[in-house]
């Protein structure tokens, strides 16, 4: 009776928990909604000082550095695993998979100096741009930072495709491309859409590496393709003007407005890949 009951109690702690994020970020940022209206969301203007709070560059800055984060990161870390699980030996595919547990577990501050030091100066020479701020550099270190976990929750997937329909599709004729397509990848897409979706979890809420290197400027690309110029996300924001803003003012609340956006993004994101 005592273990079910601490059961039960868990499983509400988790849901209380899960439940209390967004009603906690929706409360603190309710006065910011109501001195600046929904309208500030594709508001362009970002100057506290004299209550202006347009988030749009934010949130574009957002999508334009998760998008160049996951085309990058899919297609290599679904390759990786393919190329680690199906071709190299064990004894190789077992130290790419250590290395790859190293990467996940290095911090983003250290991933964010390392684009200081090398990533914005290699931009730098290459575009010839005045430095290598931009929203190239955020993809670019966004990927690296959750490559490993698609290519290791990928590894997982294809490694649980058992041996049985493995020989199933040796028996038909079938050749290893075609056995990759029509078997294995079907089989392990569930696991791959879960590295993916985790992974995008990540890209949404890193903080410290993106505002090293993004630029941190308020304003819209021009044009909006232009992905070499400095921008802003809403999490090197927050970042970067949580310690200025004086808590319970109407930046703080527009802070927590930014804050409630990205749990709304993660949260549309996780529904969209049940379906």
């Amino acid at each position: 009776m005592l273990l079910k009951f601490s059961l039960y109690a868990c499983a509400l702690l988790v849901l209380v928990s899960a439940l209390s994020v967004p009603v906690f970020l929706l409360h603190a940022s309710m006065p910011f909604w109501q001195a600046a209206g929904i309208s500030s969301i594709w508001g362009r203007e970002w100057y506290p000082y004299e209550h202006l709070y347009g988030l749009l560059p934010a949130i574009t800055g957002t999508l334009w550095s998760i998008f160049i984060a996951l085309l990058i990161a899919i297609p290599c870390g679904i390759c990786a695993a393919i190329t680690a699980s199906e071709l190299l030996p064990r004894h190789l595919a077992e130290k790419a998979r250590i290395g790859m547990e190293v990467l996940a577990g290095i911090p983003s501050i250290v991933y964010g100096l390392i684009g200081l030091w090398v990533l914005l100066p290699f931009l730098q020479a290459v575009f010839d741009m005045l430095t290598g701020h931009s929203l190239l550099a955020a993809g670019l270190m966004l990927s690296l930072m959750i490559l490993p976990t698609i290519m290791l929750m990928s590894m997982d997937a294809l490694q649980q495709v058992t041996r049985e329909q493995r020989e199933a599709g040796q028996s038909l004729g079938l050749d290893w491309s075609t056995q990759l397509t029509r078997v294995l990848m079907p089989q392990a897409w569930p696991g791959m859409r879960s590295g993916i979706l985790l992974a995008l979890g990540r890209a949404l809420g890193e903080t410290m590496a993106v505002m090293l290197v993004v630029g941190s400027l308020d304003r819209l690309p021009q044009p909006f393709y232009n992905i070499l110029q400095p921008a802003q996300t809403l999490t090197s924001r927050i970042g970067r003007e949580i310690g200025e803003a004086a808590f319970g003012s109407i930046h703080f609340s527009a802070l927590m407005a930014a804050g409630l956006m990205l749990a709304m993004m993660g949260l549309t994101i996780s529904l969209l890949g049940k379906r």
